[in-house]
């Protein structure tokens, strides 16, 4: 098989094990997936994959294509970082990866400024809490907050995101048996030495700046981010006001992408950035 886009197809089967996750993965219809898999297997005149009760799985000859695709996975990230390291000039495409609410509250307007002074750097912005594989080149450099990044990869570690407790000041005024916590999941552990340790959870909500605005609009209590909520005029702090350290921020790049110039330069300039609003990621602009 001499396809690259065949070989893709039995990566996402083999790692989605369905039709609609490899189509996902791929950006392709559930239909042009199932014609592609088809194809394979007229092309061997035996099976790829087949199906089993978790979903498909690789046949003997799908396990030999599967390991060839991935050899030449690496040799095409491979060549990618190459050629992206070869390139001195100031000038060229950068893939960032970084959380939403990082991207919203702390640095929107700095990278739009970052744009305007580089304008032959474009910026491939990736905003998503799923964390972007930089061995599969999915991006350039990330900002993760995180406690234990990956070890291979190279960078440096800011300063701590820091939390405390808010709600908006009317919302206590409620009786005490329907105060309820906005969560991110479940009942978490961190309820029980909060200021209202028998509050029940209100509300599970995954995405963070929602759970912001949520408790803005009367709709719970909330353990928020301090550089989110301190910008929200709707919320206070409630306790005794302590912010407390969560996770670390982190600029990362691979190893083969640290000295590329427009790499380093948007590595620095998010470095700066950051450290000038540190005052409010830690919570001492209230």
């Amino acid at each position: 098989m001499d396809n690259w886009d065949d070989y893709r197809v039995i990566l996402a089967l083999a790692r989605g094990q369905s039709l609609r996750a490899a189509a996902k993965q791929l950006s392709l219809n559930h239909a042009t997936v199932s014609r592609r898999l088809a194809a394979l297997n007229h092309r061997y005149a035996a099976p790829v994959f087949e199906n089993s009760p978790q979903g498909l799985r690789l046949t003997a000859l799908g396990l030999r294509l599967l390991a060839a695709a991935e050899q030449m996975e690496l040799l095409i990230q491979g060549n990618r970082r190459d050629e992206l390291a070869a390139t001195d000039a100031l000038q060229g495409d950068i893939r960032l990866s970084l959380p939403p609410a990082i991207a919203q509250w702390l640095l929107l307007e700095e990278l739009m400024a970052f744009q305007q002074q580089y304008p032959r750097i474009r910026l491939h912005i990736h905003c998503s809490y799923t964390l972007a594989s930089l061995d599969s080149c999915e991006a350039d450099i990330v900002v993760r907050v995180s406690n234990n990044p990956d070890e291979h990869l190279v960078g440096r570690r800011l300063f701590p995101v820091w939390l405390a407790y808010y709600c908006r000041p009317d919302y206590l005024t409620k009786p005490a048996n329907r105060l309820g916590w906005i969560t991110a999941s479940g009942t978490p552990d961190w309820i029980a030495t909060s200021p209202y340790p028998n509050a029940g959870v209100a509300l599970v909500l995954d995405d963070l700046v929602l759970r912001h605005q949520v408790a803005a609009q009367r709709g719970g209590l909330v353990r928020g981010a301090c550089y989110i909520a301190d910008q929200m005029p709707q919320l206070q702090r409630i306790g005794d006001g302590t912010p407390h350290p969560f996770q670390d921020i982190w600029l990362l790049t691979h190893e083969n992408l640290r000295a590329v110039p427009r790499i380093k330069l948007l590595m620095d300039y998010l470095a700066d950035c950051l450290h000038r609003k540190r005052d409010l990621v830690e919570g001492r602009l209230t």
